[in-house]
């Protein structure tokens, strides 16, 4: 009998708010969701890693003193990243630059995604933003930060970002998921052309293998998701919202079409924990075991989109493989000893 192989399975998580007209509150998009998902967590002694948006921490620190409500925020936020950091949990850089030309009117935070990617910026400025949002993390964190996730997966070109990674020591990345692409005015990212496999080395251009690269690609999971899916998603939403909507109280950035892509054919997407997504987390992994492409299988989610639903699907599914596969963080499996 052929015994199915032992995944390492990363659950992470992107620690933001919106970026959307509508941003949402720093209670409901992260400090609650964030400590449900430590319960679950803590019930299955497991791990998780967040990649914490750098940004906005520096944002609240520089708006705080002025008005305290962002006081407030930056307090909570601090209080449960030092803990996660030192429960054992990976705080991880995620780099949103955006961030840059947004601000806080007094009442809200005016987002501006002109400059969405990092690649908007010139090189100076890219190295800057790389050194000080690591910089920062590494207060909350206290700990080596070794991987990072680009916002909105636009990481590419790489070779722009390359050598202030390296002198960060920033090695490991967890952007790119197979057959993934988007390119609208503010966005780009293309990954078609990425290695079918879980884990692999690269240098200047994470879709091309180089056993000698100086980094370390571990990609989300992916899979082919039929558009019955999304259209049962979109009908659930509104039979149960109690059960299906988004924990968070924020809006989304626009990205135009891709509601009617999603409703009218076969889309690949990452392995997801947010909303009814969690659904398909056991045939994903079912998937990819079978498939025997590497040892790696990464789950993306965010705070502020898990619903309850999400959250009863991710108890169920440690619980479900915790003694044959191996629950896991990128500091546990690649921090240098």
């Amino acid at each position: 009998m052929e015994i199915d192989i032992a995944m390492n399975i990363f659950i992470t998580l992107d620690y933001e708010i919106y970026f959307g007209e509508n941003t949402g509150t720093v209670e409901k998009c992260i400090i609650y969701p964030t400590n449900e998902l430590i319960k679950i967590a803590n019930k299955h002694r497991v791990k998780f890693s967040f990649f914490i948006d750098c940004g906005f921490l520096i944002k609240l620190d520089e708006y705080r003193k002025k008005y305290p409500v962002l006081e407030t925020d930056y307090r909570s936020v601090r209080t449960q990243l030092e803990r996660l950091s030192n429960e054992g949990h990976d705080l991880q850089l995620h780099i949103h630059p955006h961030w840059e030309d947004s601000f806080y009117d007094g009442e809200k935070w005016r987002i501006n995604v002109k400059r969405y990617k990092l690649s908007d910026f010139d090189q100076n400025e890219i190295n800057d933003i790389i050194k000080r949002y690591k910089n920062k993390l590494m207060e909350f964190a206290g700990k080596p930060i070794i991987a990072n996730r680009a916002g909105g997966w636009c990481l590419q070109p790489f070779d722009k970002l390359k050598n202030s990674l390296i002198e960060n020591e920033v090695l490991i990345d967890s952007t790119v998921f197979k057959n993934g692409r988007y390119v609208s005015e503010n966005y780009f990212y293309d990954f078609r052309n990425a290695p079918d496999k879980t884990l692999w080395h690269f240098e200047n251009d994470p879709m091309e293998e180089n056993e000698k690269g100086s980094f370390t690609e571990i990609p989300i999971s992916s899979h082919k998701v039929s558009l019955l899916f999304f259209w049962k998603l979109f009908l659930l939403g509104r039979w149960n919202p109690y059960l299906h909507k988004p924990l968070g109280d924020g809006f989304p950035i626009s990205a135009p079409g891709q509601r009617f892509r999603l409703l009218t054919s076969f889309t690949n997407q990452t392995v997801s924990i947010d909303g009814y997504n969690a659904n398909l987390l056991q045939k994903a992994l079912t998937g990819l075991v079978k498939k025997k492409i590497g040892n790696e299988f990464v789950v993306i989610g965010h705070p502020k989109a898990l619903s309850r639903f999400s959250l009863v699907s991710v108890d169920e599914f440690i619980g479900n493989n915790k003694l044959q596969h191996n629950f896991t963080t990128y500091n546990q499996e690649y921090l240098p000893a």
